[in-house]
């Protein structure tokens, strides 16, 4: 068995079992809210990782065209913001009071969602597959998740919970958005988007000097 096929059977088995911890069986805040572990953004981005691991071990064992090409550089998109946000609002406190973990499993997991399965998405993306083969449509699929998001934290997720409350409002899953008027939180989703951007070029760019240092296309392939 070579080692793009482990990588890939790896890849699937964390994300798959992942997304199934956090979709499935949702513990937590998470468990009490009306839409469950799709109210939070990284679990959203799991459900793109998995998708591009379904393609990834599907292309490897059929070797038919991937079907999941124009959701992979949106996933490098989606997988730049959630790293970023997360471990910066985490340092600045916005997420709420740091606990320390029951154990290792659950630091394990925190550390999977938030860091290891974007740098395996990474990893597959640019080693083993061709994300920008048609970039602006994969931007389009890239801007869909992007409000698709906030729509449907604004218009449902915050509409139909009550918790957390925050000086502003209530219901969102995040608790400093709780703290922002409208025109705040407007103001904080038009930075994200252009840090999203900013790192959708970034992963274009990479991408671009990987196909040039192998050759003409990437590895694996």
């Amino acid at each position: 068995m070579d080692e793009r096929r482990i990588f890939r059977i790896v890849a699937l088995a964390l994300v798959g079992y992942y997304w199934l911890l956090a979709i499935v069986s949702p513990d937590g805040p998470a468990a009490e809210r009306w839409a469950g572990g799709f109210s939070f953004l990284s679990n959203w981005n799991l459900t793109l990782n998995l998708l591009v691991a379904l393609g990834a071990i599907k292309h490897e064992f059929d070797g038919q065209k991937r079907l999941d090409e124009p959701f992979i550089a949106a996933a490098m998109g989606v997988n730049i913001i959630v790293m970023l946000l997360y471990w910066v609002l985490r340092a600045m406190g916005a997420l709420g009071e740091v606990v320390a973990y029951d154990s290792f499993a659950d630091m394990f997991q925190n550390y999977y969602v938030h860091l290891g399965t974007s740098i395996i998405l990474f990893a597959e993306a640019v080693f083993y597959s061709r994300p920008f083969e048609n970039w602006k449509h994969s931007y389009g699929v890239y801007m869909v998740i992007f409000f698709g998001y906030i729509f449907w934290m604004e218009a449902f997720v915050s509409q139909r919970d009550d918790f957390p409350c925050g000086e502003v409002s209530c219901g969102f899953p995040y608790e400093f958005l709780n703290d922002l008027t409208n025109s705040g939180r407007a103001i904080f989703y038009a930075g994200v988007w252009m840090m999203g951007n900013l790192g959708f070029a970034a992963s274009y760019r990479l991408v671009r000097y990987q196909v040039r240092r192998v050759g003409s296309k990437p590895a694996g392939e």
